[in-house]
């Protein structure tokens, strides 16, 4: 506007006369120019480019993780349960994909696959803030569960996945073991209790390779069940 003014106020005072006209008119223009040359342009990416501060931080984060082997990044409990199921060290991988219970902000997460000579395993485990929030991120993810992304409801009879699998829920954390082979859902119940999961869970979703689901609820191992509703 300043410049539309300036060129407007020439045009008046040089009444039009040839000469001056196009000096002035010239003048104009140089000053526009050196104007937009002094003006930075800001495209989208630039825009939506993270702080300097957060990349360094994430690189940092992930130097860290790269300089560490995945049995060396997973909890001093996953690595008490991959020697017990009789995994070697080198055969811990990490599982970096997001999961559907990473949606609700866990505070603490560990997610790997190991293979051990007669078997592979998965285990994901999530700790939550409360019990509350655990307990519903559970049952959402039984909303939309497995590859099929069933919908189940407590007490369903179906077969869901092609492995063995255990899906538990305790006070604030969620867990998932999965095997190629048969599971012994008991021993892998006091296997956990041993490692100091504890002995009492809220909820129980079992099921063996080519059998269906089975669900408990107030599992709890040392009153041998008895509590525990199938």
């Amino acid at each position: 506007m300043k410049v539309l003014g300036f060129f407007v106020s020439f045009i008046l005072y040089v009444n039009f006369d040839d000469m001056k006209f196009f000096w002035c008119l010239y003048v104009v223009l140089l000053i526009v120019s050196c104007k937009s040359k002094n003006t930075k342009e800001v495209s989208m990416d630039e825009l939506s480019k993270p702080s300097i501060h957060y990349t360094t931080k994430e690189k940092k984060q992930l130097v860290k993780l790269s300089k560490l082997s995945a049995y060396d990044s997973i909890s001093f409990f996953s690595k008490k349960l991959a020697d017990t199921l009789g995994i070697a060290k080198n055969q811990i991988h990490r599982i970096t994909t997001f999961v559907f219970p990473d949606r609700f902000n866990p505070i603490k997460s560990d997610k790997w696959y190991g293979i051990s000579p007669g078997d592979s395993f998965v285990y994901k485990h999530w700790i939550y803030a409360d019990t509350n929030v655990a307990e519903n991120t559970y049952f959402n993810w039984l909303d939309n569960f497995g590859d099929k992304h069933l919908s189940l409801k407590f007490g369903d009879k179906v077969r869901v996945s092609s492995n063995a699998f255990v899906l538990l829920q305790q006070h604030r954390s969620v867990l998932l073991l999965e095997s190629k082979n048969q599971l012994n859902k008991d021993n892998i119940l006091i296997l956990l209790d041993t490692l100091g999961f504890g002995s009492t869970w809220k909820f129980v979703l079992f099921q063996n390779k080519g059998k269906k689901i089975e669900w408990f609820e107030q599992f709890n191992l040392i009153q041998k069940n008895e509590n525990s509703k199938p």
